[in-house]
Order: C-alpha cells, then sequence, then structure tokens
C-alpha cells in the first residue's frame, strides 16, 4: 500500500510547509529515537507555537503540559543537572540536591526548546551530545547519583548561515530536520493544521506504558534507505538509523504491520531528502584529466624539459595547456539551496565579515574569576564563592550551633571555586607533509615550539597531506596542553601522502583563532599562527568538505581557495595574531609561500640554511 506523507514535496508551496512540519512532530512523538527536531530559518515568533503542538502532542487528552526547559547561552551546568533544596524539618533546616531538569525527575516525556543552536553555550551542548539518542543516561554530580533513561524531546533552532558555527557531531544528534523559512500559522487550536484522525490510535498507544508490538522491516528496507542515502558517503551511521526510524513512526501512523521501501521514501519525501540536489561546481569530465594511477586530480603541471621559466609577477605562472571547461555554479556570495536536511554538506561561500572584537582586560576593580571549574576548596577571599557546598558545610554543624531553624555559617565554613588557569597564548601549527621530501624541518620549527614551551602555551596542529589519514582530502587536526606531548613527535615524523588540502587546513585554523580569540572570557593576550607549506595545493576546499574528489582538472583552483582562506585570517585582529610562513624553498613556483605570507598579512621564513643562504646572496 502506498504510503502518503500530507503535504508532499513541491517546495515552491509554502502551505505544505506547516502539515510537513506537523508530520514531523507527529512522528517524534510516536517514536522515542526520534527524539531531536533540528528546524532551520524558523521565525522567531512561532517557536513558541511549534513547542505549544509538540507539548500537545505529548500530553495527551488528559491536557496536563508536560515539563519545558529552555537552553541558551546563558545555561550553566548547575542549572542543568541539579537543584539545591532547603526545607524545615523536625530537626531544622534540611539541605539536600534535588536532580535537574535534564535529569527527568518527572515520569513521562519532557520537552527542552534551544532557541539558537549556533549559540548555546558549552554546557548546552554537552548535555545535548550526552542525552540525545542515548538508552542511558547516569549523572553523578556534587552529590547527587541518578540513572534514567532519556526521553526528552528537543525542539532546536538554527539559522542557515550559522550552520557553519555549529560542530557537525552536535548536528547529527538531531535526527529530524526541517527547513521550514516561511511557516504560516493558523489562529486557534490547530496552528499548523487538523491532526487526522486515523493517527489518534498510534499517538494513544505512544502514550501508554503498555508494551507496543514491534514493527519487523520488510527484506528490502536496508538497501532502499542506503540508496537514498548514497551521496551522504563518510557521515557516519546516524543518518541511515534516522531515516530508518522515520519510516517506522510513518508505519506506525499508517497502522501498517512491516516497514516498507514505500515508508522509506516517504520518509525521504518528509525531509526533502531526495530533492536535496546539491549543484555541481565540478568541471566536466576530460580523459586526460585525471591521474589514474594516483586517483588525485593534478594541481600545478610540473615544467617540461627545455621549458624556460618565465619571470615572478607575483603570481604564480601556469604552464599553458588546453581550455577547460568551467561548470556552472553557485554565484559568488549567494549560497546554494537550504531545502535539504543537511545544509552542512553543501559547500558555499562562507560568511566574509570581519571577526568580533573581544573585550579588553580588567586590570582593576574585583578579581574576576576565569576558567572552568576543577574542583572546590576553602575560600581564601569573598570572591568566586560556592553558595552550594558553603551551605553543605555549614549544614554539617547545624545541630550544634543553633538548635534554632536558622542555618548559622561561620568564616570557616566558606568555600571557594577552584579553576584551572585559561590559556593566554596559543601556537597554532599548520604541517603540510608534502613539502618535505628529504628536508628535516625539526630545526626550521624548534624556535616556535620553544616560545610555545616558555609561555606555557596550548599547540594546536593541523596536518595536511599526512600519510595514512582517515580520509586523503581532508586535514587532520588535534589540540595539545603543552610541547612534550607525544603527538606532536608523532605528527613532526609522520610521512607524506599523495594529496596536499591545504585550504581545508586552512580553513580549520582559521576555526580555530576564532573560536580561541572569541570564546574565552578575556580573550588570549597572543596567538601565532605558523604555516610550514610550499604553497601547492591540488585539492580545491569543495573538494575537501564534500570528502571526495571530483572528476575534473583543478587547475591552481585549490591554490586560489588557500589563498582566500589565508585572506581571512588577515582580517582577525593583527595586534594580537602574528603569522609566519615557513618557506622549504622548493623548485618549481618559489614565489607560492610569499604569496601566501601576503595573504596572511604575515612574514616569510627559510626552512633550509641552504635557502636562506642562497637568498641572502641574491
Amino acid at each position: 500500500m502506498p504510503v502518503s506523507v500530507p503535504g508532499p514535496v513541491p517546495a515552491a508551496d509554502a502551505d505544505e510547509i506547516p502539515q510537513r512540519l506537523l508530520t514531523a512532530l507527529v512522528c517524534a512523538a510516536v517514536e522515542p529515537k526520534l527524539s531531536g527536531v533540528l528546524l532551520f530559518d524558523l521565525p522567531d515568533a512561532h517557536l513558541a507555537t511549534v513547542a505549544d503542538v509538540l507539548d500537545r502532542l505529548l500530553a495527551g487528552p488528559t491536557g496536563t503540559p508536560v515539563p519545558r526547559t529552555t537552553l541558551t547561552a546563558a545555561t550553566t551546568d548547575e542549572h542543568l543537572w541539579s537543584r539545591p533544596r532547603v526545607s524545615r524539618g523536625p530537626n531544622g533546616i534540611d539541605f539536600a540536591l534535588d536532580p535537574g531538569p535534564l535529569t527527568e525527575p518527572v515520569p513521562g516525556p519532557s520537552i527542552v526548546v534551544v532557541p539558537d543552536l549556533a549559540r548555546l553555550s558549552l554546557p548546552g551542548k554537552r548535555a545535548a551530545v550526552q542525552l540525545l539518542g542515548a538508552d542511558a543516561a547516569t549523572v553523578e554530580h556534587a552529590g547527587l547519583r541518578r540513572r534514567w533513561r532519556p526521553g526528552a524531546r528537543w525542539l532546536a533552532v538554527c539559522r542557515t548561515e550559522d550552520v557553519e558555527r555549529v560542530s557537525p557531531h552536535l548536528l547529527d544528534r538531531f535526527p529530524l530536520r526541517l527547513t521550514v523559512p516561511e511557516l504560516c500559522v493558523q489562529q486557534g487550536d490547530a496552528p499548523l493544521g487538523p491532526l487526522p484522525a486515523a493517527w489518534a490510535p498510534a499517538l494513544d498507544r505512544a502514550r501508554s506504558t503498555a508494551p507496543r508490538p514491534p514493527l519487523h522491516p520488510a527484506a528490502d528496507l536496508a538497501p532502499r534507505v542506503l540508496e537514498l542515502l548514497d551521496d551522504q558517503d563518510g557521515t557516519g551511521q546516524r543518518r541511515p538509523l534516522a531515516l530508518a526510524r522515520t519510516a517506522r513512526a510513518l508505519a506506525r501512523l499508517d497502522g501498517a504491520e512491516r516497514i516498507t521501501t514505500d515508508h522509506a521514501d516517504a520518509a525521504a519525501r518528509l525531509i526533502r531528502l531526495r530533492g536535496a540536489r546539491r549543484p555541481s561546481v565540478e568541471p566536466l569530465p576530460e580523459p586526460d584529466a585525471v591521474d589514474t594511477a594516483q586517483g588525485i586530480p593534478h594541481a600545478l603541471p610540473e615544467p617540461r624539459p627545455g621549458t624556460e621559466r618565465p619571470p615572478s609577477t607575483g603570481t604564480p605562472v601556469l604552464e599553458p595547456g588546453p581550455a577547460e571547461h568551467i561548470g556552472s555554479g553557485p554565484a559568488a556570495g549567494s549560497w546554494p539551496t537550504t531545502d535539504t536536511p543537511y545544509p552542512e554538506d553543501t559547500p558555499g561561500p562562507p560568511p566574509q565579515e570581519a571577526a568580533l572584537r573581544t573585550p579588553a582586560r580588567r586590570t582593576t576593580g574585583p578579581r574576576a574569576a576565569r576558567g572552568p571549574v576543577v574542583g572546590v576548596r576553602a575560600a581564601r577571599d569573598l570572591w568566586d564563592l560556592s553558595p552550594v557546598r558553603t551551605a553543605m558545610e555549614a549544614a554539617k554543624y547545624r545541630a550544634v550551633r543553633d538548635r534554632s531553624d536558622r542555618l548559622v555559617i561561620l568564616p570557616r565554613d566558606l568555600r571557594g571555586y577552584v579553576r584551572a588557569p585559561e590559556p593566554v597564548r596559543m601556537l597554532t601549527l599548520v604541517l603540510d607533509h608534502t613539502c618535505r621530501e628529504d628536508w628535516d624541518w625539526h630545526t626550521a620549527l624548534d624556535p616556535f615550539l620553544q616560545w610555545a614551551y616558555v609561555t606555557r602555551a596550548p599547540v594546536h596542529v593541523i596536518e595536511v597531506g599526512g600519510r595514512g589519514a582517515p580520509n586523503e582530502l581532508r586535514a587532520e587536526s588535534f589540540t595539545a596542553l603543552s610541547t612534550r606531548s607525544p603527538r606532536i613527535t608523532e605528527a613532526l615524523d609522520r610521512q607524506p601522502g599523495r594529496a596536499t588540502p591545504l585550504a581545508h587546513g586552512l580553513n580549520l585554523a582559521e576555526q580555530t583563532l576564532r573560536r580561541a580569540f572569541q570564546h574565552h572570557r578575556a580573550g588570549l593576550v597572543e596567538a601565532l599562527l605558523v604555516v610550514v607549506t610550499d604553497g601547492r595545493g591540488n585539492v580545491p576546499l569543495a573538494a575537501s568538505q564534500r570528502g571526495r574528489a571530483g572528476r575534473g582538472a583543478v587547475g591552481r583552483t585549490g591554490i586560489d581557495d588557500a589563498l582566500a582562506e589565508a585572506g581571512r585570517i588577515s582580517g582577525m585582529d593583527r595586534t594580537r595574531l602574528h603569522s609566519v610562513v615557513v618557506d622549504p624553498g622548493r623548485q618549481p613556483y618559489p614565489e607560492l609561500p610569499q604569496l601566501l605570507a601576503e595573504a596572511l598579512d604575515g612574514s616569510v621564513v627559510a626552512g633550509r640554511p641552504e635557502h636562506e643562504a642562497a637568498d641572502r646572496g641574491r
């Protein structure tokens, strides 16, 4: 029996958006594993209305509202996991900790609303990653110990232009995603439209505590789900599971006994999966455009023997060759279609606004507490006190201090937070392994590592073109808290691979520096960016974001993308960010490191001693 989803797929009809959204909310209500609903570009005025609809779907015929929690940029751990309670007992004042809103102390489902996922605080993001899709959750926080099965439904909103600010690891936790930029709600009890009567039995079974009969999938369901997601390679197993669970929810609404491929197709139409076609930005394939032995498109052709190299004019001179078809793509400054459940996979131009300036450090006034809380100790002053632990310490002695109902707090009961120091300096190291050859770069990098060691600065290492990378078209990164970390030694000794995703490596460096400058309370005092490369990148940024190479020749697209990413880095605060390019002095195209340093607004350092001597001779 073919399955139909209210509000089929015509993207241009805005009247279908409320019906599709209502179907998604009902699927989340009947299927506990579809616990996360992410809405892109939802108007702010309609968030409360959508949350009320989900509330009524979960509440049942009694109409009792379910518990609701809102997470914002100001959410802290103390708001989520525990709540202090002071009560009057027969022996005086009793002090205890009750479970917080995310520990679901009230039986039954609840709702967690996130008005802006891109600006959610770090404790809120950490809670979403821990709870969404989890079979069991455990919390041990400040004397509270609790274990439960998460049943909350998360309703989050994110603007499409802010998707790149959200970690893909967090986005993957939301199985249901819809783009609703032109949502129109109605007045009355059915703002998203009437609820079909055929769905009432499935909703009633979902609200009851009785076990539901299992739905068995058809034999061809799994191949069909993988076929619908054939262009989502390298994204893990959460998307196939989300599509299969959505198909199961639609089968329950349909009253079916098995989950068929028709349900999978209906689930794909619901989230507009089949209509989400990314525009092709690769050139048309040419027979001689790809190195069949290596499988990596050529970036810069080597000069032919006997060909004299033209003098440098500040721009890399490429060898003449046959004209290439550029192909069609999105206009500069415009994003491709956003009507897709996975906009993070859509390559497009990044935002061009300048970095936000962090507030200046305070030099006078009360001492400001900075850094994450790592413990509690006896207070040494009256700044940054821990009120909960102070009250708990005083409650131990209330029976011997005062037999009345008062809680007496003495100076020796005061407890203060112990905070880990926040780094004020950072070294970001971009290592292009493909530029090493027989060059020992330890000597060239030793001064920068020595600076990080003396200043106790963490080191963020970005590896480009290393052998053994999970995806050779993408750069890899990690953060070491000290230069003595063995991971830095392993990175410096890694052998080169085949591809050079330099643009992606610089993109990771730009994201790291922005987070370091903006997310600390007072910002970094100084950051040093060191890029060790010959400037020759043969992987465009779009190919790195997709995770697979195109079929046509890339020309110098990888180099242009790297220079563009370097230009974005140069827009940061130049008083605190210093950029250095270590030039290995490779031939041909020795001017590429200089072009990269100019784009970074930095300087060039000769990597090889013989190269430096040759520069002095010239």
